[in-house]
């Protein structure tokens, strides 16, 4: 099972994949993730995800998006996002993730307040969709499709020879999404400052407080919003109750007590957040569909098969 690695404030620590430039481009299966559902972060990486075979539905703040093979989604800067098989329950998906952080576009000071971020900060484009069999000679979200593509499979396959093309690839795939989203126009100061959103508060909070009794009054205050505002918001982004993304995160956490051999089940009930093992157990199966002891087993012949 794979894990991403997400800060306290839900932030991604991304693991460059090119070691000249910050660029991650790998190849993914959803089944590869617990729950065939990736966890949601954010970052300051401008993400492309590429479907090359079956299906996902990927979540980008409060919007859902069906996605199939041959789709293409843009996901702009800071926007709280994950990938799941929705509402199949365990449906493969194979795709490409592609991240481009933007300081590779800003040249200079003029070329970053210019074209750069006039569209890294815009609202209305935190999520572009390129749908499967558009037509790149008629319609530009068909010829976007294709060079991301393009650039990702280059990016898969980085090296140094590729590295001034694949920043010339960058350069004329913006410009494109930029000159047909007219986003250049909007002044800095009156754009909505994404990165202090209640959510990201909470989020925040639960991260550093779920091994503790924390309840939604709790969780609430560290948004400064009401319950209902607080319950409200999970739902719409996120598509979880409070408390399921809650039990969840402490399912995840648990996962570090089960690869100790020297900490029993109970422990790593206990130091994750619940109260029982009982409850711990019977959580755990329904995020992860097997048992603590089974998932422990699991990790214990993976490890003997390394050796």
């Amino acid at each position: 099972m794979e894990k991403l690695r997400v800060r306290e404030d839900m932030s991604e620590e991304v693991q460059y994949t090119s070691s000249n430039l910050p660029i991650y481009a790998v190849n993914w299966r959803l089944s590869q993730f617990i729950g065939y559902a990736a966890d949601c972060h954010w970052h300051r990486d401008l993400e492309f995800i590429i479907v090359l075979e079956g299906e996902m539905t990927y979540h980008v703040n409060d919007k859902l998006f069906p996605l199939a093979a041959g789709d293409v989604i843009f996901v702009n800067a800071n926007q709280l996002h994950f990938g799941s098989s929705g509402k199949h329950g365990s449906v493969e998906c194979v795709f490409i993730s592609l991240l481009l952080h933007p300081s590779m576009l800003c040249a200079n000071p003029y070329i970053e307040k210019r074209f750069v971020n006039p569209l890294l900060y815009d609202t209305r484009y935190d999520t572009l969709f390129f749908p499967a069999n558009t037509n790149s000679e008629k319609d530009w979200r068909g010829e976007v499709s294709v060079r991301i593509g393009a650039l990702a499979r280059l990016c898969l396959q980085s090296s140094d020879d590729s590295i001034l093309e694949i920043q010339s690839r960058f350069y004329a795939l913006w410009s494109l999404i930029f000159s047909n989203t007219i986003a250049a126009s909007l002044s800095m100061e009156d754009k909505n400052v994404r990165g202090d959103i209640p959510l990201k508060r909470m989020i925040s909070f639960i991260n550093e407080h779920c091994s503790e009794k924390i309840g939604l009054d709790d969780i609430a205050a560290a948004g400064r919003v009401c319950r209902s505002k607080c319950c409200l918001l999970f739902k719409q982004t996120l598509h979880q109750t409070v408390f399921e993304y809650l039990l969840n995160l402490r399912v995840r956490r648990s996962l570090n007590f089960l690869s100790d051999d020297t900490v029993s089940i109970t422990e790593a009930a206990l130091a994750s957040g619940f109260s029982k093992a009982s409850y711990y157990g019977e959580i755990f199966k329904r995020v992860t569909g097997i048992s603590p002891g089974k998932y422990r087993r699991r990790i214990s012949l993976n490890n003997v098969k390394k050796l």
